[in-house]
């Protein structure tokens, strides 16, 4: 970036500072307690970074003595657009400002939504903020505490391109919660940090604009212009999107299979935002135009000039070399675009904001239809095995230089990464690398891990080979440092022999994958609705969606996990919390989470319960659960559970006529005790309520009080009723052989004079004969017999 691009980033980040002061103590216009705030206190001296604060709005602006090439013209009018995407009337509207407002919740909008439930006053931090009916705490207190905060912050950023990131993470920790308009005639559902950013955003990209098209009268242009502006295509809205990513993942070896698993997913996640970062320092960008990333995809708003589109395309193809050359096609990068004008971004006409991601969808799968040229085609099929090399066990790469166990390379180094990925909190991007697990990166540079000490020496030397530098679910400021990534990383267990006996019961492991039901559909439809139609479909809900939605996923997850709720196993409150289990990939909506198997179903419950209540229940989610021996291939189970993610993708549930938001468990066939099958070959998808109420709280729970009121009726018993009852649709006869069954049970404990148990059996009895009437009730049963058997059964 230039200089003069970064002094328009910092003013555009800053421009509305003086709104926290207007809300603290300072009752001025926040235009000029913002600017007289950096001046004096945060000592900013540069003119056009102070004029930005002072002038972004119209009425002080029209009389101000700047320069017509002033950048306060540009932030002035990105904050308008800025504004207008954010900022729309409620049906009840009422005049003034309200300081202790609170931030209301983008999902009080979403999917034919309409509540107005708000956020409590809080800095980002580890726990969930979920949305209440009623939140306090915006009041003068929290808002000093707050711009105490970014007051030390500042004071330690140098204000140039190499701080510029390390600003926008100081605005992100503060500022998430803090609503950018208290007006009360307006939907204040977006955040003062949101809103900066993408003013930032815009911005940058107006200023690039203006450069290709050599306007340098900037007041004539954007203010006395303004309302023509609106309708030029000054935008891109640019995405990337990597495919290949699930079968990189699990493309493993059986040894060290779950540290492999943990580094193969931390490289992609941070691979894909060194991607990004090195797209925006290409195009002259900085980390504010970045609207999402998550799941290998990423959208950013940019200049529709024809020097991007240029930059863009060599960096898509240079980006594509690479990955053949280093993995073959096993990764591919798909790039598209739309060009669109600051109205279509506010949906005017009705309709084109949706058409602007139809347009970058089209062009991407396009790109996806025709990966390769014919001369790259050619070369893949006439490379064979060369002489010397040999075959990675792991990635299937060819290469003379393989190290031990057959392992390549790159291979090796991701081994080593992965406790660094654990135990380490700094990622640093080098082309000069002295640590044998650092990952290769394109244009000739690599990943080491590093502790906070390391990367300190690395600054304090100005060596040139250091690019940039990324933390790990903690902010950071400092010098090159890009951003902290939030990344779900929780685990408790190193392998799947370790967390197969950590299991209640038999030891086995349980692979949980799910994906949020219809997110794609609700990132371009999900705020129209009947009642409001189009009015609230924006560029900065999205951009506020988008970010909340990867926020759970990839950080609060790891709360979820440290914090457990739900269990099958009936354990004492000091044994409740941590799950014994190992995130392998989160992010975007995918979830992948492997551990001790009971612990795998009570977190899968507690992430969709924690998913509905974050979303206001105008989300779903989707998902399976296979339960294996520990050393079952890690690419089986992917693609075993996977597939019973998709029997909950088709899940109707015929009363509600709501289909997915289910769960589908799973148990690998001939699983055997002795002479007694637990072979599955049911149906065993359930929606979430009918999974945690009918068949954990009901039925588990009565067949756990039946067998604790009868002991000496064992497993034996218990797999003989399971037989009858699924033989029931093949052979009639077996609901005889049922009641044979309990009723000599009943004459043994007439025999022994156990009358106590008798009434027990007989309740017993008559609610399976209930149960095995109804469909749903059976199903249910059986699933219940099945968990209940594993939480008894021996080790193995």
């Amino acid at each position: 970036m230039t200089q003069e691009n970064v002094k328009l980033a910092i003013g555009a980040l800053l421009h509305d500072i003086g709104k926290l002061l207007y809300r603290y103590n300072d009752g001025r216009n926040h235009s000029r307690s913002g600017y007289e705030y950096l001046k004096d206190v945060v000592h900013i001296e540069d003119r056009k970074i102070l004029e930005q604060v002072l002038y972004h709005h119209a009425s002080l602006l029209k009389n101000a003595r700047i320069e017509n090439n002033s950048l306060a013209y540009i932030t002035y009018i990105a904050d308008n657009i800025a504004s207008a995407s954010d900022r729309r009337k409620t049906q009840e509207e009422e005049s003034g400002f309200d300081r202790e407002m609170s931030l209301q919740s983008i999902f009080n909008l979403l999917n034919g939504n309409d509540e107005k439930l708000c956020y409590s006053a809080e800095q980002l931090n580890k726990t969930i903020n979920y949305p209440t009916s009623v939140s306090t705490g915006f009041d003068e207190v929290f808002y000093g505490k707050i711009v105490n905060e970014i007051e030390n912050n500042l004071r330690g950023i140098t204000w140039d391109n190499n701080y510029l990131n390390s600003l926008l993470e100081v605005l992100e920790v503060q500022l998430s919660y803090i609503p950018s308009s208290t007006m009360k005639s307006e939907v204040a559902d977006i955040s003062l940090y949101d809103h900066v950013k993408l003013t930032a955003a815009i911005a940058a990209s107006i200023k690039e604009w203006l450069d290709e098209n050599n306007i340098s009268d900037y007041k004539e242009t954007l203010f006395k212009g303004a309302s023509g502006f609106y309708d030029k295509k000054v935008f891109l809205l640019f995405s990337m999107d990597m495919s290949g990513i699930q079968d990189f993942i699990y493309t493993i070896a059986s040894k060290n299979a779950l540290r492999m698993l943990r580094s193969r997913s931390f490289y992609l996640e941070i691979f894909m935002e060194n991607l990004i970062d090195e797209l925006l320092d290409y195009i002259g960008m900085s980390r504010a135009n970045l609207i999402y990333s998550g799941g290998g995809h990423a959208y950013i708003i940019t200049a529709n000039t024809e020097n991007i589109k240029q930059k863009i395309a060599e960096f898509e193809s240079k980006i594509n070399e690479w990955l053949l050359g280093e993995f073959k096609t096993a990764l591919f990068l798909g790039c598209g675009y739309a060009e669109c004008s600051a109205n279509e971004l506010h949906n005017k006409p009705e309709g084109a904001y949706r058409q602007i991601y139809k347009n970058v969808s089209k062009m991407i799968s396009q790109k996806k239809m025709k990966r390769y040229s014919a001369a790259q085609i050619i070369k893949l099929n006439s490379e064979g095995k060369k002489d010397g090399t040999r075959e990675c066990r792991v990635c299937r790469r060819t290469s003379k230089l393989l190290e031990d166990d057959d392992i390549c390379s790159v291979c090796n180094a991701m081994i080593d990464m992965s406790q660094n990925i654990l135990y380490k909190g700094f990622y640093i991007v080098t082309e000069n690398p002295k640590d044998k697990a650092a990952l290769p990166l394109p244009f000739g540079r690599y990943l080491v891990a590093d502790n906070r000490k390391e990367l300190l020496e690395k600054m304090k030397q100005d060596d040139s080979s250091y690019i940039r530098a990324y933390t790990k679910n903690k902010s950071y400021t400092g010098f090159k440092v890009v951003k902290n990534l939030w990344v779900g990383d929780y685990t408790l267990g190193d392998s799947f022999e370790e967390l197969a006996k950590k299991s209640e019961g038999i030891n086995r492991i349980a692979v949980f994958r799910a994906d949020v039901d219809n997110l794609g559909d609700a990132f371009v439809n999900g705020f129209a609705s009947e009642k409001y139609g189009e009015k609230y479909m924006t560029i900065s809900r999205t951009a506020t969606f988008s970010r909340k939605m990867s926020m759970f996923f990839k950080y609060h997850i790891n709360y979820i996990l440290e914090n457990g709720e739900f269990y099958i196993a009936d354990k004492k409150e000091e044994e409740r919390g941590k799950r014994n289990a190992t995130i392998v990939y989160s992010g975007g909506d995918d979830v992948f989470v492997v551990g001790s198997w009971d612990d795998v179903v009570g977190f899968a419950v507690d992430l969709q319960k924690s998913l509905k209540e974050f979303s206001q229940d105008t989300l779903t989610i989707s998902g399976g659960i296979g339960i294996y021996p520990a050393k079952y291939p890690i690419n089986n189970m992917a693609r075993l559970t996977g597939e019973l993610e998709e029997c909950s993708k088709k899940y109707r549930n015929e009363a509600t006529k709501q289909e997915k938001n289910a769960i589908t468990l799973f148990t690998p066939p001939q699983e055997k005790s002795g002479n007694n099958s637990l072979s599955l070959t049911q149906d065993m998808t359930f929606s979430w309520k009918d999974f945690e109420n009918n068949v954990v709280r009901i039925k588990l729970n009565f067949i756990k009080k039946f067998f604790m009121k009868t002991p000496e009726k064992g497993k034996a018993f218990l797999y003989r009723i399971l037989e009858l009852i699924r033989g029931m649709e093949d052979d009639k006869i077996n609901l005889a052989r049922l009641a044979y069954t309990l009723a000599r049970l009943e004459e043994a404990l007439k025999k022994d004079k156990k009358a106590d148990q008798i009434k027990e059996i007989n309740f017993f009895s008559s609610t399976i004969y209930k149960w095995i009437g109804c469909e749903k009730d059976k199903k249910e049963f059986i699933a219940a017999i099945y968990l209940y058997v594993y939480l008894i059964r021996d080790e193995y």
